[in-house]
């Protein structure tokens, strides 16, 4: 079978559960698959140092999700089955499968024709929120996410548009994301998204996060929420009595004691995209070589400040699948 819901999450639809997708991708080419090292400096409390970083941060954020009340669900191509939701066992398989990749909407069906296990980006990840309409009484309508997918730097030269974008704007979930990642002509993002009518919502905050720098005066505004329960009536207006048909962003910014200062990532975001531009590398890897290029030139500092979003946004996710399992209404049948 081509695609399989496991057996807790089908029941948890099925029963109006709070159900929160969780993506992949992070795991398999987002976080580094080795333990905490020097280089990093301290390791955060919340994850554990004798475990690989990635795995670690993964467990982290099922804690959150389950102590706000909501059920996991981590999706992934596993042996070319796209799972939802994952075992334990499977989890720290793929964040150990140093071979596992990454998919997006384009290359899903070729990986799984040929067998292989990927984590799944946030376009794919919508994807599986969607199929479980027709294997559940009712799909997953809450995902956590760390940054959205959006418009490169330098578009207008070398065009670079996450397939992200358009899976936002044809699936009715809500998604939870520190905006998008700073790697990324923000400013141009924030129009597609509003374009193609994609609301944004801040979660107790009037600005669209910059990933894991400090917000600033200058960055996009967007429509203040004060609660996890007016997302799921935003949502519930939205999709069904507007009958929209996009997602609903809900945006939260980095915890303000590991934000890095705005502006501290510029030089090696240039100085990077020069070298991956001239590497040859497809456009999948531009995201990763970045990230792992600031978590070096920060010495770690980026890397916690991404740790701690992935498992706010887990948390927050979880509190609004909570609300929209109180209040049935909320949940497209």
């Amino acid at each position: 079978m081509s695609v399989f819901l496991s057996d807790d999450i089908r029941k948890a639809l099925q029963s109006n559960g709070p159900v929160v997708a969780l993506e992949t991708a992070v795991l398999t080419k987002g976080l580094p698959h080795t333990h905490w090292g020097d280089q990093f400096g301290a390791c955060p409390a919340v994850i554990d140092s004798g475990a690989p970083i990635n795995l670690a941060t993964a467990r982290a954020m099922t804690h959150n999700v389950k102590t706000a009340g909501g059920i996991p669900a981590w999706i992934a191509v596993v042996g070319g089955t796209l799972k939802i939701g994952l075992s334990e066992q499977e989890l720290e398989d793929l964040a150990t499968d140093t071979d596992a990749g990454k998919v997006s909407l384009a290359t899903i069906a070729s990986s799984m024709s040929q067998k292989k296990s990927a984590g799944t980006t946030v376009a794919t990840t919508l994807l599986a929120c969607a199929l479980t309409r027709s294997l559940a009484d009712h799909p997953i309508r809450v995902f956590a996410t760390g940054g959205i997918g959006g418009i490169h730097r330098g578009w207008s030269t070398q065009f670079d548009v996450s397939a992200d974008l358009q899976a936002l704007a044809t699936t009715k979930t809500c998604v939870v994301a520190s905006g998008a990642k700073s790697i990324l002509d923000v400013h141009a993002t924030v129009e597609s998204l509003e374009t193609l009518g994609i609301p944004i919502l801040g979660l107790e905050t009037d600005r669209f996060p910059c990933f894991v720098e400090a917000t600033s005066e200058t960055d996009p505004r967007v429509h203040w929420v004060d609660s996890p329960k007016e997302v799921a009536t935003i949502c519930n207006m939205h999709w069904n009595q507007l009958k929209s048909n996009s997602a609903v962003l809900a945006v939260c910014p980095v915890p303000d004691e590991v934000a890095l200062t705005r502006g501290a990532l510029e030089d090696v975001i240039t100085e990077t995209d020069k070298s991956w531009a001239s590497s040859g590398e497809s456009g999948a890897q531009r995201t990763p070589a970045l990230l792992d290029a600031l978590a070096h030139y920060t010495k770690g500092k980026s890397l916690i400040a991404n740790i701690a979003l992935l498992c706010k946004n887990a948390e927050m996710a979880a509190k609004i699948a909570v609300a929209m399992s109180i209040a049935p209404e909320n949940l497209d049948t």
